[in-house]
């Protein structure tokens, strides 16, 4: 469901990559997309994730979606520093 919600966010004007995050017990889960202007491998590999530069993922282990979202801003800003 969330590799489809990243998928359709997409489809907004303007949108060129997305990042859906839910929690599943103990661990949250990232899917992420792009058109190909970001790539969300790069961004999503220090967080434990993997993919390729349109399509990623990653299960960040004993976090809550607060301090996993925190994370991602920050991978996120560094990608755009490069």
């Amino acid at each position: 469901m969330a590799a489809q919600a990243a998928d359709e966010l997409l489809n907004i004007a303007g949108i060129t990559a997305s990042f859906v995050m839910y929690p599943d017990g103990e661990q949250v889960v990232i899917s992420a997309r792009s058109l190909g202007t970001v790539n969300v491998q790069v961004i999503l590999e220090p967080l434990g994730g993997g993919g390729n530069p349109a399509t990623a993922g990653a299960q960040m282990q004993n976090i809550d979606v607060k301090d996993a979202l925190d994370r991602l801003v920050e991978s996120i800003d560094k990608f755009y520093e490069q």
